[in-house]
């Protein structure tokens, strides 16, 4: 095994188990150790009841929309791609909505019809990508993904203002964030994001075949569009599920597989491996920034990866242009 990538991927799970330690006992309201196993003191019900769901759910929003990011990329050969940026978050997001407002009871298929309101969009953006004949397929995408972004948006601020019990916080959902999380919302998505991790490693194989060009791996007895629709499918679905919890959070997917990329060699079973570790730290980090920062009150954590993620883009659109 290469040694580079062995002392990497320790040195990225020594973070993700310090940041996931340190998010668990540092917030607003401080905790007494001694006191977590004792039922009904302040510190085990902050503990159990805020502290863990909200730290988990940072690492599975991480951890969805970094593997999403990469096979997003991976299947268009665009490193520009990410889910906020192709529709995928929004799309979702509206169809969240939507659906809050007409079944509000329903919560557990929320993450069904997320996916459905993902795969709309994305669908869109490619079609109106396609239909793009004097732009680059690199900058098409982006602009169209910008127009359903904002077609989409549209919708969402519609809804909410519309039905504003649908939603407390329109900006909270819109930026990002993981205030007010309880644990039965994590079960479904969960389940759904450890499945859809575990498809994506078995395609990795797959990932590095169609990267070497359609031809070479139609001549290898592969189906590349069928390998590329499937690779979208599993990213909408992990986006689509972080999204029933976690709102609209942006530049996870953009950053992370980059990142993971300039640590490790470009077989993609490593690069998701360490997509897995970087991103869920990340997306913990930004979040017990946004509840120490100005504690007692807080900031969403969308806004540090925001603060991350668009210099990083406008980095790489310049890299691009070069």
């Amino acid at each position: 095994m290469d040694k580079k990538f062995t002392i990497t991927s320790i040195l990225s799970i020594a973070a993700l188990l310090i940041i996931f330690s340190v998010s668990l006992l540092v917030g607003s309201i401080p905790l007494n150790i001694p006191d977590l196993l004792t039922a009904g003191s302040v510190s085990n019900i902050v503990f159990f009841s805020i502290r863990l769901p909200r730290v988990f759910a940072a690492l599975l929003s991480g951890l969805a929309f970094s593997v999403s990011g990469l096979l997003i990329q991976r299947a268009t050969g665009n490193g520009l791609s990410s889910p906020n940026i192709i529709g995928v978050n929004s799309g979702a997001g509206a169809s969240v909505l939507l659906f809050l407002s007409l079944a509000p009871d329903m919560f557990a298929i929320l993450p069904l019809a997320a996916f459905l309101g993902a795969i709309i969009s994305v669908s869109i953006v490619f079609l109106i990508s396609s239909l793009t004949k004097r732009v680059s397929s690199s900058i098409s995408l982006i602009l169209s993904g910008v127009a359903v972004n904002a077609l989409f948006n549209a919708v969402i601020s519609t809804i909410s203002s519309l039905d504003p019990e649908t939603m407390a916080s329109y900006s909270a959902f819109s930026i990002g964030g993981f205030s007010g999380i309880y644990s039965s919302m994590l079960r479904v998505p969960a389940l759904l994001i450890i499945i859809s991790i575990a498809l994506s490693f078995l395609l990795s194989d797959r990932m590095d075949v169609i990267s070497l060009g359609d031809e070479i791996a139609s001549s290898m007895g592969y189906r590349p569009l069928g390998i590329r629709i499937l690779l979208i499918a599993i990213a909408s679905l992990l986006a689509a599920s972080a999204v029933t919890f976690s709102g609209l959070l942006g530049f996870v997917g953009l950053v992370t597989p980059h990142a993971a990329s300039f640590l490790t060699s470009d077989n993609s079973r490593r690069t998701l491996i360490l997509s897995s570790l970087i991103g869920p730290s990340l997306v913990m980090l930004s979040d017990l920034a946004g509840r120490t920062i100005i504690s007692p009150s807080e900031l969403p954590a969308g806004v540090f990866m925001a603060i991350i993620g668009v210099p990083f883009f406008i980095f790489l659109l310049l890299r691009r242009s070069d």
